[in-house]
């Protein structure tokens, strides 16, 4: 201004057009409020609401219309009957309607338009408007140019500074005439760096502002720009920032919806139309909300959890037979909040940011309250676009902070838009890629550029022009520009690098950055730990040292059977004791545990029931009606324990399983016939872990290399020989018969495919140790001994692939078993990671989203060359 003025300047207040608006109306006693962007927003889905048009239907409809009525306005362009000449008439004129009765809502709700504003003010400008000097723009919009008109021809302005000669500011220069001075551009010196990823962008520019910051230079003349910057670059640049020792002025915002009482009100809201689920219930009172039922959330959270409550209202929820004391508790709570309203006051206020939040919320409901015709869906729409600032930004940059403790350098850093009119010596722009910078300018599907260029609406076009003077406004700002980008964004994805420095007069040595004696910036420190620790026999691979052989005293085919999948699965479930989360509110069908129990009793209780002459084929004609009556009872039973968050599933799975229990029992029998056999024992339990309702009470005890191993378990079915399946025959008969053990499983089985092979892997145990079992219990040879495994729904695999006799299997068994148990008290427990049909070793493992094996694909696929975990504990003992 000095240089500009040379006889000086009295006085200098720096306000935008719109606030010179509201001042000229103020002046003359008018005061009018103007819609904020809710109030806008809010307006326009009630006016959409009025038309019964597919149109007006489509999710996303009223942020479209505002779009383009805000584009209409701002032309000062009049809503005026649409002509021909447009592609779409009858759509154009069901959007005006729009329009108008958007204007009728916004008039019923007592605030104004910003356009109005402007246009108002234009009306009333006279001699009386203090003198004004407009810089800074290089283009306007149809009502700001209208008032910018009107000053001019009132004599009101001193003079129009444009900052830039670009050919996009020239047209507006042109429009406006008069004594129009653009301002002269420097000379500048840039270098452009590439970064691996976005995040060592920023991380890369941080530490270039450090070193700046330490060499010297003052924090005001360091700024930092971007196009624009998402939430996620505002917490990075601060994270970054603040491990580099200074601090910017950008200001973190979060949604309201992820503050807890944002989150709270909206659960609140939604909670009956979505059924209370159980994880939205607990969550409103971990989010702060204040009940009369007073319950212990992580104690209600466990026994909902192992109860299998999903959800549902407290008149369902009551149908339970059995309900512990937290659970009455939880059902109390459910009725309780299916007669609660939403109000603030029931959140705990406790930090700052809960009070900003609840401010939020209360102006969110008084808008809500005095605007007529909103709705409870126009209530969670404004709290899911409402933001909070959860971070303070400083007002004047290149200052330190008050508190001693945090005296940090403040650097300048802001989207591109408000960097006009700053100048620095030393300047970083950040994200110069395509799709950022310039960014990428879609057409308005509502009203094309065709159609306001018939109506004379400005039009949107490509956007190429501007974009090419705001980065002549980052080039001439600075004596020294860095300019970087990312060359992905860390997941696969290539960037590249703008438009703007990969030709023209950008053109720029492009160099990566560097670290101290030449050598790249590494900021890999988790993966170098993988490195240093993987493949080194540590406990970070599974190798924990010498257990105690307490461990083996009693276990489970299903244990040894995990421990032949993936032996660190058998050490985080059955030494560490590592247990599955279940989210019974995320199953909509029933748990695969509980159905797989259903199967079994529906199964069990079904052929106790028959006697030897009704296991023929044809079936006999009662037997449907007798299975599918059993199939009600039981369903109806499970669902007096854990009710059904969704009724219609239930329903379906009801009659899904009628009807694949008829076609397994048809099939089930066959086969029975076909090999002369009869179910003869039903869950047959052996081991001290059953105590009185074990068929069986001592474990079955195998040798395994000098180590005796108690195994116990439960068999799903035992089946003998017809000839002696009868009750009469005595226990030498029963010796010289021939058993079947047989294994339900509630799918297609694939896992158990070609079974016996997988016995000789190590990875499928459980049966071949069940006929062990059962050889020794009922002194049997091994000889006429088998096993089979029985999928519940019908595949084309042939019943062969998942059978095996135990004669074949015995020794390779044994062997198989003395490895493992020599590397289990050895505690050699390394990840064997599958996920195919083979064995699919992560399918039930309590930590599959989070092993390390499971996601290093150098080692994943060093490991899967052994094929399975003997393969690979075999050549380790060699």
């Amino acid at each position: 201004l000095l240089d500009r003025l040379p006889r000086g300047i009295a006085g200098l207040r720096l306000h935008s057009l719109d606030e010179l608006a509201r001042e000229i109306l103020a002046a003359r006693g008018e005061t009018p409020r103007v819609a904020n962007e809710s109030e806008r927003r809010l307006a326009m889905r009630i006016a959409v609401r009025g038309f019964d048009e597919p149109l007006m239907a489509s999710r996303g409809i009223a942020a479209m219309l505002e779009r383009s009525y805000r584009d209409v306005r701002d032309s000062n362009a009049p809503l005026v009957r649409p002509r021909r000449g447009l592609r779409n008439v009858r759509r154009t004129e069901l959007v005006v309607r729009a329009w108008g009765e958007y204007e009728r809502v916004i008039s019923s709700m007592g605030v104004t338009d910003p356009a109005d504003l402007l246009l108002r003010a234009t009306q009333r400008v006279d001699s009386s408007v203090r003198p004004q000097l407009l810089a800074g723009f290089y283009d306007m919009t149809g009502v700001q140019l209208a008032l910018t008109r009107a000053l001019l021809d009132a004599g009101r302005v001193a003079g129009i500074w444009i900052p830039t000669r670009e050919k996009f500011a020239g047209r507006f220069v042109e429009e406006l005439g008069g004594e129009v001075r653009a301002s002269q551009s420097g000379g500048w010196a840039a270098a452009l760096l590439n970064y691996d990823t976005r995040i060592d962008e920023l991380r890369g520019v941080c530490g270039r502002v450090a070193e700046l910051l330490a060499a010297g230079t003052p924090a005001r003349e360091i700024g930092i720009v971007a196009r624009s910057l998402e939430p996620y670059d505002v917490r990075l640049l601060n994270r970054f920032a603040q491990e580099h020792g200074f601090r910017t002025t950008l200001a973190e915002e979060i949604p309201l919806a992820a503050h807890r009482l944002g989150r709270g009100a909206l659960t609140l809201l939604r909670l009956r139309e979505r059924g209370f689920p159980r994880t939205e219930v607990l969550g409103l009172l971990r989010d702060g909300l204040r009940t009369q039922t007073r319950i212990d959330v992580d104690e209600a959270d466990l026994a909902t959890r192992r109860a299998r409550i999903a959800g549902g209202p407290s008149e369902e929820l009551r149908k339970m037979r059995v309900r512990a004391k937290v659970v009455e508790d939880y059902i109390s709570l459910v009725a309780e909040l299916e007669t609660m309203t939403f109000d603030v006051s029931r959140f705990g206020i406790e930090t700052e940011s809960d009070l900003q939040a609840a401010e939020k919320l209360e102006e969110i409901a008084a808008l809500i309250k005095r605007t007529p015709g909103a709705t409870q869906a126009d209530l969670i729409d404004a709290i899911e676009q409402a933001t909070l600032n959860v971070g303070r930004a400083s007002a004047r940059p290149g200052q330190a902070e008050a508190c001693p403790t945090l005296e940090q350098p403040v650097i300048w850093a802001g989207e591109l838009l408000r960097f006009r009119g700053r100048s620095f010596t030393h300047l970083f722009a950040i994200r110069m890629q395509d799709d950022v910078f310039p960014q990428r300018r879609t057409e308005d599907p509502l009203l094309p550029d065709a159609d306001r260029r018939l109506l004379g609406v400005r039009e949107i076009g490509d956007g190429r022009d501007e974009e090419q003077l705001l980065f002549s406004l980052v080039t001439q700002a600075a004596e020294r520009v860095e300019l970087s980008h990312a060359t992905g964004d860390g997941f696969g994805k290539v960037l590249r690098p703008s438009r703007f420095v990969r030709g023209g007069q950008a053109i720029l040595p492009v160099r990566k950055p560097q670290g101290q004696a030449g050598l790249p910036v590494l900021h890999h420190e988790r993966q170098l730990q993988l490195l240093v620790q993987s493949g080194t026999r540590s406990a970070f691979d599974g190798y924990i040292g010498p257990l105690d052989p307490e461990k083996l005293r009693a276990l489970s085919p299903t244990q040894l059977e995990d421990f032949g999948e993936c032996p660190q699965k058998f050490l985080l479930k059955h030494i560490l004791r590592v247990e599955d989360i279940d989210h019974p509110e995320r199953e909509l069908q029933i748990h695969h545990r509980d159905k797989g129990i259903l199967d079994h009793s529906i199964l069990e209780e079904l052929y106790r029931e028959l006697d030897a002459a009704q296991f023929r084929i044809p079936l006999p004609e009662e037997l449907g009606p007798r299975l599918d009556a059993l199939i009600d009872a039981h369903f109806d039973e499970h669902e007096a324990v854990a009710p059904p968050f969704n009724r219609t599933v239930r329903d379906i799975e009801r009659r899904a399983t009628r009807r694949i229990l008829r076609e397994f029992v048809s099939a089930d029998v066959a086969d029975l016939v076909a090999n002369d056999l009869l179910p003869k024992h039903f869950e047959y339990r052996f081991g001290a872990k059953h105590r009185e309702k074990a068929n069986h009470p001592e474990p079955f005890v195998v040798d395994a290399g000098g180590v005796p191993v108690h195994v116990e378990g439960t068999i799903d079915r035992i089946d003998v020989g017809r000839a002696s399946a009868r009750p009469d025959e005595d226990e030498r008969a029963e010796a010289r018969s021939t058993y079947r053990i047989v294994d339900y499983k509630s799918g297609k089985a694939l896992r158990h495919v070609n079974l016996g092979d997988k016995i000789d892997r190590g990875v499928r145990l459980q049966l071949a140790l069940y006929a062990m079992a059962v050889a020794e219990f009922f002194h049997v040879d091994a000889e006429r001994v088998s096993g089979t495994i029985k999928p519940i729904v019908p595949g084309e695999t042939k019943p062969a692939k998942f059978a095996f006799a135990l004669h074949e299997k015995r020794e390779a068994l044994l062997e198989t078993l003395k490895l493992f148990i020599q590397a289990i008290l050895s505690g050699t427990f390394p990840a064997f990671p599958n996920e195919d049909d083979d064995f699919n070793s992560c399918k039930y493992c309590p930590v599959n989203h989070s092993c390390r094996t499971r996601h290093d694909l150098d080692e994943r696929y060093a490991v899967q060359q052994f094929g399975d975990p003997r393969t690979l504990l075999s050549r380790g003992a060699r």
